[in-house]
């Protein structure tokens, strides 16, 4: 009998003592799965706010960028305007129109101060090239007299040269990957077909735009 109560005394204990290893193994399943996926709401968290953080200076980036093109686009204008009267088509030969040439001068020393100040708020390297190679084409003609044996050209090329700079400030306002890349025209060259960029936009189709 007493044999009996022993051997149950001893299943009940080592039953008992299943249980609480059981239940504590559990807990600590429990503990560890818990502490995993705080770990993982933490990571996705930290993630997330990196993303944010990443797409908030995009967003100000190119918002900064975007000012500094309509700025520059701005000055570019009147530029544009002066070009097409710069040939005084009433000489004989053709030269320069010494009015024209004054409002050219001022619309470039208007641009020149960008390049001072507004450019550097552009993000893309090769928008601000372009905006460079441009004030120094343009002054090449004006100022070295480059290319002065085909002046209606060398006006022409520089016109369709800052419209397709224009082009390209309106891709960073827009956020539309830059016009292909295309090299400035050679003012000192002797054929006096006029410079066009390899990729001419659709809204170019004003004969003004290409004559």
């Amino acid at each position: 009998m007493s044999s009996s109560w022993s051997d149950l005394a001893v299943q009940a204990v080592g039953a008992l003592t299943g249980t609480i290893a059981g239940g504590a193994i559990t807990v600590l399943v429990a503990r560890w799965q818990t502490a995993k996926a705080i770990v993982a709401q933490t990571d996705l968290a930290s993630a997330q706010q990196a993303a944010d953080a990443r797409l908030a200076r995009v967003e100000r980036e190119h918002e900064r960028s975007s000012e500094a093109a309509r700025q520059l686009l701005e000055r570019l204008a009147d530029l544009h305007a002066w070009l097409p009267s710069l040939p005084d088509v009433a000489a004989e030969p053709p030269r320069l129109s010494a009015t024209a040439r004054d409002s050219c001068r001022t619309a470039m020393e208007s641009l020149r101060r960008g390049m001072h100040t507004e450019l550097f708020g552009i993000g893309q390297g090769e928008a601000r090239d372009r905006c460079r190679a441009l004030v120094k084409l343009t002054y090449d003609a004006g100022w070295r007299q480059e290319g002065q044996d085909h002046p209606t050209r060398v006006v022409r090329d520089i016109r369709n040269c800052l419209r397709y700079v224009q082009f390209s400030l309106e891709a960073v306002i827009d956020g539309r990957p830059l016009p292909s890349h295309a090299e400035p025209p050679v003012l000192e060259r002797d054929t006096p077909e006029m410079w066009l960029p390899p990729e001419i936009p659709g809204h170019w189709g004003d004969p003004a735009d290409l004559s």
